[in-house]
């Protein structure tokens, strides 16, 4: 068994190592079988409006109506089956934005003069240095391109690095130009992802890193003693966090 596979992960995926980079602590412990449950509202309404976006890119003869009763019926669905409980307000804020992030993005998939391929795609990868595979979900495949949707609440001028990563892995496995697609409440902001080789190799760069980590040991809690956690991250939930205070001993 190599280290990753004594630790009981027989895949990497683009989210597993963005969350090493960005919260190695909070990554240790998801390996460990640790995690907060569910997302929340606003997770789910990013879910909600892929799913709609999606039957959009597919037939864009459907009406904004009933693009947005599939995504608030995706959203209800995700509510239902939360773990974790959430604040009213905001599960009813992000209720009501939906009609306006489906709107958004219909109008500029509508405008897309490509042929859809495929929807919510499964890729698998094996990058060089890494000693398990890839496995990840692009969102819309084009003849041309594969695209990542992304709602956000405040819109970017620019492409983040974990986004990078993650559409590269897809370019990666799937032969084509990679966009992220930044989806709004009132616009849409596409952006190519250059230098694809780059991006990988940056992965490949990370999961090294993380492996070496897990190959102190093959108890992946005494591996969390080489980082340290920032429970004032809004990644942190109530589960991890109780759970961070009993593994790292803070008392008081």
């Amino acid at each position: 068994m190599n280290t990753f596979e004594k630790h009981g992960v027989m895949n990497l995926s683009p989210s597993t190592i963005n969350l090493w980079i960005e919260q190695p602590a909070l990554c240790l412990l998801k390996i460990a079988g640790i995690n907060d449950g569910r997302a929340g509202p606003a997770a789910w309404r990013g879910t909600a409006a892929d799913r709609a976006l999606g039957a959009v890119a597919q037939n864009p003869n459907i009406t904004d109506r009933d693009a947005i009763i599939h995504a608030l019926q995706v959203y209800n669905d995700q509510e239902q089956s939360a773990i974790d409980p959430h604040r009213d307000e905001k599960i009813e804020q992000e209720r009501a934005d939906i009609e306006r992030y489906v709107t958004s993005g219909a109008k500029f998939y509508r405008s897309l003069q490509e042929p859809l391929e495929s929807t919510q795609g499964r890729v698998i990868v094996k990058l060089d240095g890494a000693s398990v595979p890839y496995i990840g979900y692009y969102d819309l495949l084009y003849a041309d391109t594969v695209r990542d949707t992304k709602t956000t609440g405040r819109m970017v001028s620019k492409l983040t690095q974990a986004h990078c990563r993650q559409a590269s892995i897809y370019a990666l496995a799937m032969g084509r130009e990679p966009w992220i697609d930044y989806v709004g409440k009132k616009e849409v902001r596409a952006y190519r992802v250059e230098n694809v080789p780059y991006w990988v190799r940056q992965v490949e760069l990370a999961t090294q890193s993380l492996e070496r980590v897990l190959s102190f040991s093959d108890n992946t809690l005494e591996c969390c003693q080489l980082v340290y956690p920032d429970l004032d991250h809004w990644k942190w939930g109530e589960t991890t966090r109780q759970a961070a205070k009993d593994i790292w001993k803070m008392e008081g």
